[in-house]
C-alpha cells in the first residue's frame, strides 16, 4: 500500500486530463507585436553594434595602433553592450523577455494587471487594480465589503518589503444576543488595505488603479460560473432579500452591469478611501448592519486601520516559505508544513502516494482542531479577554473559507500576493446600497487567544505565501495564495516536493478540512481523488463528504531564472495573463 504509484491515486503522469484550458492557453498571454520596428527597431541597434566592432576591430594603423586608443574602442564597445542589453531587457519583446505576469480568478482581471505593467506600473499597483476588479466580477468572494493579507517580496533584496494585514475587526459592541446576520459584520478593511499597500509602494496614480474597475462594473461583463453556483449558498430571510432579489435571475454568461458598485468606486477613485469609512458611503453600511440586526458604529468604522504585521518564515523543502503573521493562516501553515516529515524526505516522484495523502490529512487536521482549541488569535489582544455569558454567542467555528486570490510580478523582481474575501460565498448576504456585500468574519471567533473582544480580529485560515529555493538565487520562486492553509499545505506539497509542474499541482485533486472531527470534504473537481485513496482514507476512521461549489480556487507565478510562467486554478474559472 505504501508503494503506490501516481496511477493508484488518480494523478495521470504524462498528460493533465480534464475540461479546464491546455497549459498553452493558460501559462501566458504574451502580448503580439514587438515594442521595437522600422527604424528604431532591436536590429537596428544590433547593425550599429556590428558597426562598432568593426570600427575598434580596425583602427590600427600599419606601425601599430596606440595602447590608449585600443582601451578606448573597447571601453566604448563595453559601454555600447550593457547599453543594449539593459534597453533589451527593460524595453525588448517581451515574448523573449517576460516583463512580469499576473494570475486571478478571472481573464480581465488578470489582463487589468498586466496592462497596469504595461502603463508603467509595479507588481503592487497590478496587484491593487486586479482586487479592484474581482470586486466587481467576483462579488461573491471579495469585495469593498470583506478584508484580506497581502505580502510583498523583493527578490533582488532576498528581503519581504512588507505585510499588510487588512483582516476585518469586530465593532466595539461586539456583544451578540442574536443570530441576525449584522451582528457577525466584522469593519470591512479591503479598501484601507489596498490604500496602504499603493501608498507605500504603489508608482501609479491612485485613480489610474481604479478606474478598469469602474468601467467593467459600468459596461457590464459576463456572469461567470462561479459566481452563479454561489447563489446554493444563499438562504432566503427578511434580512438578505435585496441580495437574493439581485442574483435570482442571474445566469451564467449573461452581461451583468453594476451600476450601483461603478459610481462607488468612481468616488472612492476621486475622494480616496476616506469617503468609505467617515463619509457619505459609511452611511451605508451603517444601515445595512443596523437593519439586520447588528450594532457597528461611525465611529468603528472611522477607526479601523489596515496594520503592517511581520513575516513569518520557515523551510520546506529546501524552499524559504514566507506568510503574514497572525491573524493570518500563515502561521497554522508552517505548522502543517512542520508535521511532514515524511513527504519532506522523500523529494521527487511521480505523484501523490497513499501515505503522502494520508500525512497530510492526518497533519492538517492535528492544526486545525489547536486553530479550534484558540491556540492563535490577534497578537494585538492577547492579554485581553472578552466575558460573555454561554450560549449567548454563535462562535467556534473556523468556517469554509472564500476568498478569492491574486499573484502579480514585475520586471524588478517584486513579488507579490494577495488574498481577500468576503470570509464565506457571499459573506453575510447583506447587499448594501453602494453595490457591495458586506462580510460575515465575525463567525470565525472561538475560545482562548482567538476569544471575541471590541477592536479584534478573528482568526483567518486564509495566508498568501511567497517561496523562494534555498541555495540558488536564480532558482524557483513561487507567488502564490489560498483561503484555507490546507489546501496551501497540499499545493505547496505537490510542487516543492515531489517537483510537479504548477498546472499539473494546481488543477490536482484536493481536500479540506470539514470539523476537525475526522471528517473532510473533497471536491468534484477532475481528476477527482481516487477511489483506492478514498478507501484508503476511510481505513483509518475518516468520513468523506461532497464539497458544494464554487470551490477554493489557488493561483501561482513561478519564475525560474528569467523564465516566467503562470496558470489561474480552473476551480475559479481564471486565466492568467503575461507581459
Amino acid at each position: 500500500m505504501n508503494g503506490s504509484t501516481a496511477n493508484e491515486i488518480g494523478e495521470p503522469t504524462p498528460s493533465i486530463p480534464g475540461p479546464y484550458r491546455s497549459p498553452e492557453q493558460t501559462e501566458a498571454y504574451p502580448l503580439k507585436q514587438s515594442l521595437y520596428r522600422g527604424s528604431g527597431g532591436s536590429g537596428n541597434r544590433t547593425h550599429g553594434l556590428r558597426s562598432l566592432t568593426r570600427c575598434c576591430s580596425g583602427s590600427a594603423d600599419n606601425n601599430g595602433a596606440s595602447l590608449r586608443i585600443i582601451i578606448l574602442c573597447f571601453v566604448a564597445l563595453t559601454l555600447a553592450v550593457i547599453i543594449a542589453l539593459a534597453v533589451q531587457i527593460y524595453y525588448g519583446d517581451y515574448q523573449l523577455i517576460p516583463h512580469g505576469s499576473v494570475a486571478t480568478d478571472n481573464f480581465h482581471c488578470s489582463v487589468i494587471g498586466t496592462d497596469v505593467l504595461k502603463n508603467g506600473g509595479n507588481a503592487v499597483d497590478a496587484a491593487v487594480a486586479s482586487v479592484f476588479c474581482l470586486g466587481v466580477v467576483n462579488p461573491h468572494a471579495t469585495g469593498l465589503g470583506g478584508g484580506g493579507f497581502m505580502i510583498i517580496y523583493n527578490h533582488r533584496k532576498q528581503k519581504v518589503l512588507d505585510v499588510i494585514d487588512f483582516r476585518e475587526a469586530a465593532p466595539a459592541s461586539i456583544s451578540i444576543s442574536n443570530d441576525a446576520p449584522g451582528s457577525y459584520v466584522g469593519v470591512p478593511g479591503v479598501l484601507r488595505g489596498l490604500a496602504m499597500a499603493h501608498q507605500l509602494h504603489g508608482k501609479l496614480p491612485w485613480k489610474d488603479v481604479i478606474t478598469p474597475a469602474v468601467q467593467i462594473a459600468r459596461t457590464g461583463f459576463y456572469v461567470p460560473e462561479t459566481l452563479f453556483a454561489a447563489k446554493s449558498h444563499l438562504d432566503l430571510d427578511e434580512f438578505n432579500g435585496k441580495l437574493f432579489n439581485w442574483t435570482a435571475p442571474l445566469e451564467a454568461g449573461q452581461n451583468l452591469t453594476m451600476s450601483e458598485l461603478a459610481a462607488t468606486l468612481e468616488l472612492i477613485s476621486v475622494k480616496g478611501p476616506n469617503v468609505f469609512y467617515n463619509g457619505s458611503l459609511a452611511k451605508g453600511i451603517l444601515v445595512a448592519v443596523t437593519n439586520a440586526g447588528g450594532k457597528m458604529t461611525e465611529q468603528d468604522l472611522a477607526s479601523y486601520q489596515a496594520v503592517r504585521r511581520s513575516a513569518q518564515e520557515a523551510t520546506f523543502a529546501d524552499f524559504n516559505i514566507f506568510v503574514p503573521d497572525l491573524p493570518s493562516g500563515g502561521p497554522a501553515l508552517l505548522a502543517t508544513l512542520g508535521l511532514l516529515p515524511v513527504i519532506n524526505s522523500s523529494r521527487g516522484g511521480q505523484g501523490m502516494s497513499l501515505v503522502h495523502i494520508l500525512s497530510l490529512v492526518n497533519a492538517s487536521e492535528n492544526i486545525y482542531r489547536q486553530a479550534l482549541r484558540g491556540i492563535w488569535g490577534d497578537p494585538n489582544f492577547l492579554a485581553q479577554k472578552y466575558e460573555y455569558e454561554r450560549g449567548e454567542v454563535n462562535f467556534g467555528s473556523l468556517t469554509q473559507s472564500a476568498s478569492s486570490h491574486v499573484a502579480a510580478v514585475d520586471l524588478n523582481d517584486i513579488y507579490v500576493s494577495v488574498v481577500s474575501g468576503l470570509n464565506t460565498w457571499f459573506g453575510s448576504q447583506l447587499l448594501t446600497n453602494g453595490g457591495f456585500v458586506l462580510n460575515n468574519a465575525l463567525v470565525n471567533f472561538g475560545v482562548g487567544k482567538n476569544s471575541p473582544f471590541p477592536g479584534k480580529r478573528p482568526l483567518s485560515l486564509a495566508t498568501p505565501i511567497i517561496a523562494v529555493e534555498r541555495r540558488r538565487v536564480c532558482g524557483r520562486r513561487l507567488v502564490l495564495g489560498s483561503a484555507d492553509m490546507t489546501v496551501a499545505a497540499q499545493l505547496l506539497s505537490r510542487l516543492l516536493v515531489l517537483d510537479t509542474n504548477i498546472t499539473w499541482s494546481v488543477e490536482a485533486p484536493r481536500f479540506q478540512i470539514a470539523d476537525g472531527n475526522k471528517s473532510i470534504f473533497l471536491e468534484d473537481h477532475v481528476p477527482p481523488l481516487s477511489k483506492n485513496a478514498q478507501e484508503y482514507l476511510q481505513t483509518f476512521g475518516y468520513r468523506l463528504q461532497s464539497l458544494s461549489k464554487p470551490y477554493q480556487s489557488c493561483n501561482i507565478v513561478e519564475k525560474v531564472a528569467d523564465e516566467l510562467v503562470s496558470h489561474s486554478d480552473s476551480r475559479g474559472g481564471g486565466v492568467s495573463s503575461r507581459f
